[in-house]
């Protein structure tokens, strides 16, 4: 496999940062600089080190919560017996048990339907219509009234409908930060809530595709790029990452997520006539 330049590390670092948080589809762009550029696809050690940066950015961004979650699961470990006293009067363990709901429609693709799944991304065409689709869902999510509900009173319904929406979106297309917001708007919880709670649940969902894509290495062909070269992309994915988580709680807040609509309309149709 190519190793890749150091110009290239960098360019998918800053790639992966944006697309992953941003309502824009990561695997639309991939498709779309694929296309345009004839960049080779990173390789998949490269992947996991770009995923991992990301990941640290949803850490530091969101420390307090991650905390909270953390705390939450240890009183459960401590006191299993008191998980309904629990789960009634601690927000952190309601928060904790929704994510955990929220992510069981995630792992159902990823045991049943992945070979499917991995197959739409060989269909450019497809993933120019779920681009299309997923500008549409936010056109509709940027009509709805802010709600009132707080990310502290989420239930396990919520978590659930919300995570029916990730696992839809591991569609090549269908961007997963836009279709969980959307979900949350639709299901009563206020904008930066809805925006807290589609963030949190992304952790599962990048720690399980690493985990995964880690088993995969071993059946993977000999990496070429330097170790440095793969940390400098970790470094500018987490940076790049921790930048667009602050700028979509900033247009989720202000109520303009139409603009990504537009957006990932024109990037559909670019896709689709490519």
């Amino acid at each position: 496999m190519k190793s890749l330049n150091l110009l290239e590390a960098i360019f998918l670092g800053v790639i992966q940062g944006i697309t992953e948080f941003l309502p824009v589809s990561s695997s639309g762009h991939l498709v779309l600089f694929s296309s345009l550029l004839g960049i080779q696809e990173a390789n998949l050690t490269y992947e996991i080190f770009l995923h991992f940066g990301t990941l640290l950015a949803v850490f530091f961004a969101f420390k307090p919560d991650i905390m909270l979650l953390i705390q939450a699961f240890i009183k459960l470990i401590k006191a299993p017996g008191d998980f309904k006293q629990l789960y009634q009067t601690d927000s952190g363990v309601k928060m904790l048990i929704a994510i955990i709901i929220g992510t069981l429609p995630l792992v159902f693709v990823g045991l049943f339907v992945q070979d499917f799944i991995r197959d739409l991304f060989s269909s450019p065409k497809f993933t120019g219509y779920m681009l299309l689709l997923t500008g549409t869902i936010l056109f509709i999510s940027s009509k709805v009234n802010d709600g009132k509900k707080e990310i502290e009173r989420i239930s396990m319904l919520d978590g659930l409908i919300i995570g029916l929406g990730q696992a839809c979106a591991v569609v090549p297309g269908l961007s997963r930060s836009g279709t969980t917001i959307a979900t949350g708007l639709l299901k009563g919880l206020e904008r930066e809530s809805a925006a807290r709670f589609s963030f949190l649940l992304s952790i599962p969902a990048i720690l399980g595709a690493q985990v995964l894509a880690i088993g995969d290495l071993f059946s993977a062909e000999a990496i070429s790029t330097p170790l440095w070269m793969m940390l400098i992309g970790t470094l500018v994915s987490a940076i790049v990452g921790y930048l667009a988580i602050k700028l979509l709680l900033k247009f989720v807040r202000q109520g303009r997520l139409i603009i990504f609509s537009y957006y990932t309309w024109a990037v559909g149709l670019l896709v689709l006539f490519l």
